[in-house]
């Protein structure tokens, strides 16, 4: 493992142990929108991530979740996008699918992608033609169609005004899949993908730290990412983004189209 990702990995399953000895007040606080949710966790895990990839990278920029990090102004030649735990209902209804995401970019590309859940010890991790891993075995992506595997979905729950047409969209592809499973955090259900536990992803709105780090996981491991144009989603926040094996990105697009 190259030692910047290897250092990164340590970081982050390091502090997963913060999560995994929370105590019962978990100091939850309502954030704008429908369902919503932020714990003392949260910031606590963020700022512990930052402090210590500061050390290594001292110049670089955080993008994440929490604390008014929300903007990548590209200022120098690292980056990092951080969600502390990706699946916050899930954390606080001890459902135990919750993750620390860690992307790094270099020069606005995405370089790493540690995904971390420290309720099953899973350590998803890849760098840029290296290729990805889940806990030192490696990943590649059999390329089945949505008729051979699970598709992962994501219910809209912050923003009501849509749920409707999402759900329609659901019931829609659930009749091309297996089924549906709605994972409850946007970065494992990528990383589901990527150990091949789904063939698919269907969320309608995304920020880059949802979705950073998984991504490279992802593409490392065979998969595809995308808008729901079909596009690189660029560092995008608040799009909707489609995920899977190759077949099953093309045949979500197509569905969705119809």
């Amino acid at each position: 493992m190259e030692n910047n990702l290897k250092s990164i990995c340590d970081i982050v399953v390091e502090t997963g142990k913060l999560i995994i000895k929370n105590e019962k007040d978990l100091g939850i606080e309502a954030k704008p929108g429908t369902a919503n949710f932020v714990t003392a966790y949260d910031s606590l895990v963020q700022k512990t991530l930052i402090s210590k990839l500061k050390i290594l990278f001292p110049e670089a920029e955080f993008v994440g979740e929490e604390d008014g990090r929300s903007t990548y102004r590209k200022t120098g030649e690292y980056a990092f996008f951080i969600d502390p735990i990706d699946g916050t209902t899930n954390f606080i209804n001890d459902f135990k699918a919750s993750a620390i995401c860690v992307g790094m970019a270099r020069n606005g590309v995405l370089e790493i992608g540690v995904v971390y859940n420290p309720f099953r010890d899973e350590l998803f991790y890849a760098q840029r033609g290296e290729g990805a891993f889940l806990n030192g075995q490696r990943l590649n992506i059999e390329n089945k169609g949505l008729k051979e595997g699970i598709l992962c979905i994501d219910t809209a729950p912050y923003n009501p005004e849509i749920r409707h047409a999402v759900f329609e969209q659901i019931e829609k592809l659930s009749y091309q899949s297996m089924d549906v499973r709605c994972v409850g955090s946007s970065a494992l259900s990528i990383c589901y993908l990527a150990c091949g536990r789904a063939v698919g992803y269907l969320s309608p709105r995304l920020c880059v730290w949802d979705y950073a780090a998984a991504s490279v996981i992802l593409e490392e491991a065979g998969g595809k990412l995308t808008t729901r144009n079909g596009a690189n989603p660029d560092f995008g926040t608040y799009i909707p983004i489609i995920a899977g094996t190759c077949r099953g990105v093309d045949e979500t697009l197509q569905i969705i189209a119809e």
